[in-house]
């Protein structure tokens, strides 16, 4: 297994260095990955999906036929289907096939696109700004390290949902698939590095926002549930946020080269041997550090190259 250290870094490669080293080298620097996928990654990733299709017709402007919730539902349903591919869980999972589906459908009717507070903004081409990426060069003027093998800057890119506005102010919104909503849900998302990092990024890219919005829908058997939580991010929150993923990205970066230089593995990507290996089902590479011999265990895993701008057309 060759170490590499991708060109991309966002919020998640971040957040898990801060969390576990060992993670990251395992996840990004030696790219494993498991062949098993995540329910809840598939759920919410056919939920995304079938969101945003339905988002794109409905904001298309198309002559003066204005999309009925049936229109939306068939707009949505390839795109889900797509995305949730030929992954299989029992029917009466929460987040089924069905379930999920289910709650696009309810999603798009407790938050019609055409009257949701949260409005996008239109690009100067007349697009929505629906599934917003960006790709932000993190440069050296500004005391970040460059890539040790090409020189270039590290590129840190990202993706939510939509760039809106509500009341007249502009709003990143990100959609959350949970079991359960309330305070603790609602509490969680006020010091939430992903979500500085898209209100950082929108105002590099010229879009003065300090506000996400996260919106939480509970998929439950029975019935579906529906929250949002409004954070503001001032602009020491975010300098503070950037002040510390600067060290983070420079530290993935040092250890990196001096891996690459000889280093010892243990000297420069540490344990958590706390909440991180068991947080969300557990960690997928908790075989590898009980293992006396983590290489041993490698071909459990397949390689993995990440492009986090890589999308499936819509």
């Amino acid at each position: 297994m060759k170490p590499t250290l991708p060109s991309y870094i966002d919020s998640s490669t971040v957040e898990l260095w801060r969390s576990c080293h060992r993670k990251l080298y395992f996840s990004s620097t030696l790219a494993l990955t498991t062949t098993a996928r995540s329910i809840h990654l598939v759920a919410g990733g056919a939920f995304a999906a079938g969101l945003e299709a339905a988002r794109r017709l409905a904001y298309s402007g198309a002559g003066d036929h204005r999309p009925t919730h049936d229109d939306l539902l068939q707009a949505a349903y390839p795109a889900f289907a797509r995305t949730w591919g030929d992954f299989s869980i029992e029917e009466d999972h929460p987040k089924s096939f069905s379930n999920t589906f289910q709650a696009v459908a309810a999603y798009l009717q407790h938050y019609p696109p055409l009257s949701d507070p949260v409005q996008p903004i239109i690009r100067p081409d007349g697009s929505p700004a629906v599934e917003f990426t960006f790709s932000i060069p993190l440069e050296p003027e500004e005391g970040f390290k460059v890539h040790p093998e090409t020189g270039d800057p590290i590129l840190f890119v990202g993706r939510f949902d939509l760039l809106g506005k509500m009341n007249g102010l502009p709003v990143v919104l990100d959609e959350k698939t949970t079991q359960s909503l309330g305070a603790t849900w609602v509490n969680q998302w006020r010091l939430r590095s992903q979500f500085m990092a898209y209100c950082w990024a929108c105002q590099r890219l010229g879009y003065p926002v300090h506000t996400a919005v996260a919106s939480g829908i509970a998929l439950l058997k029975t019935e579906y549930k529906f929250e949002r939580a409004f954070e503001q991010f001032p602009t020491y929150i975010i300098d503070r946020w950037y002040t510390q993923m600067r060290r983070d990205v420079n530290q993935i970066i040092d250890a990196y080269t001096a891996l690459k230089k000889g280093g010892n593995i243990d000297d420069l990507y540490d344990f958590n041997f706390s909440n991180s290996c068991t947080s969300y089902g557990g960690c997928a590479y908790q075989i590898l550090c009980l293992s006396k011999n983590p290489e041993d265990f490698y071909n459990n895993f397949v390689k993995n190259t990440w492009n986090p701008l890589a999308k499936e057309a819509a």
